[in-house]
């Protein structure tokens, strides 16, 4: 099994796992900025989402509480 790299989004308050439709017990990363999915090159490219984003409409990452390293670790991989 290959382990997904860190995304900003494991710390951002605004994530949400919606039920995937197409594959039965299977969950797809989703926001505010994203009510169908998060793009895969923010949720698993490496994509700051503190910077604007095609098709966010102006919402971006918002610190979860105590998710301080989570950004680290994001951070850490995508210098």
């Amino acid at each position: 099994m290959t382990r997904r790299r860190p995304a900003i989004c494991d710390a951002c308050a605004r994530l949400r796992q919606r039920v995937d439709t197409q594959a039965a017990g299977r969950y797809v990363p989703s926001c505010e900025a994203f009510p169908e999915g998060v793009p895969a090159e923010i949720y698993g490219g490496g994509f700051d989402h503190r910077h604007e984003y095609p098709g966010d409409g102006g919402v971006r990452f918002a610190l979860r509480p105590a998710a301080e390293g989570a950004v680290r670790a994001f951070e850490g991989l995508n210098p």
